[in-house]
């Protein structure tokens, strides 16, 4: 069972100074997220180096937007010197839990970072993701499953045109940016960032119900 690290973002990518916090993106999955985390550490036989999981889970949002319009996880995506990152993919590897979350199943199912390990405590029951979102997965395992990290580093740089390098710091991503790197027209870019403050809306009505 993960606990509360020490560990910072210093660890895996140095330190982080936001430069913009005005991108739009849709809201953070963390049901979704520890399923899709649970189902990679599946696949690649119950161990993962932190940095692999944390761009397969990006990769896998950057699929999902490219054919369906929208994420499977989402969160906020950052350029980072190690490649674009998703921000509280990182706090839950690095602490457990996101700060003032109740919801706990990530550190039930997923442990501890070790040597920049993590592995799989406990797989819960896939409830939130969709066949067909297992399906990107599985595509998205298909084509990099092999890779290690530092391929899979090489690899963003070299095709996830909206990540923006950096020598320190990140900067944000915001999902319109995602869009127009996958060459989608200007009103399904637009349709993106609508979407997305949509839904966000939404899940503060239905919060505060």
């Amino acid at each position: 069972m993960a606990s509360n690290a020490t560990a910072s973002y210093a660890i895996l990518y140095g330190a982080c100074r936001v430069l913009d916090v005005g991108a739009m993106n849709f809201r953070f999955n963390l049901p979704k997220a520890t399923e899709v985390a649970c189902e990679f550490l599946e696949r690649a036989g119950g161990q993962i180096h932190s940095m692999k999981l944390v761009k397969l889970v990006y990769l896998l949002d950057r699929l999902s937007v490219d054919r369906r319009g929208i994420p499977v996880v989402g969160g906020d995506y950052l350029s980072m010197r190690n490649g674009p990152v998703t921000s509280e993919l990182l706090d839950l590897i690095n602490a457990g839990r996101l700060n003032g979350e109740s919801d706990h199943r990530w550190e039930r199912s997923i442990s501890d970072r070790i040597n920049h390990e993590v592995k799989l405590e406990s797989k819960p029951p896939r409830e939130h993701v969709s066949v067909a979102e297992l399906e990107l997965l599985d595509a998205v395992w298909a084509e990099h499953g092999d890779r290690d990290q530092w391929q899979l580093v090489d690899w963003c740089h070299t095709h996830c045109g909206e990540w923006t390098p950096m020598a320190r710091g990140c900067a944000p991503i915001a999902v319109e940016r995602m869009g127009q790197a996958l060459g989608k027209p200007p009103e399904a870019v637009a349709r993106l960032a609508r979407e997305a403050a949509e839904l966000n809306q939404l899940d503060e009505i239905f919060a505060g119900a």
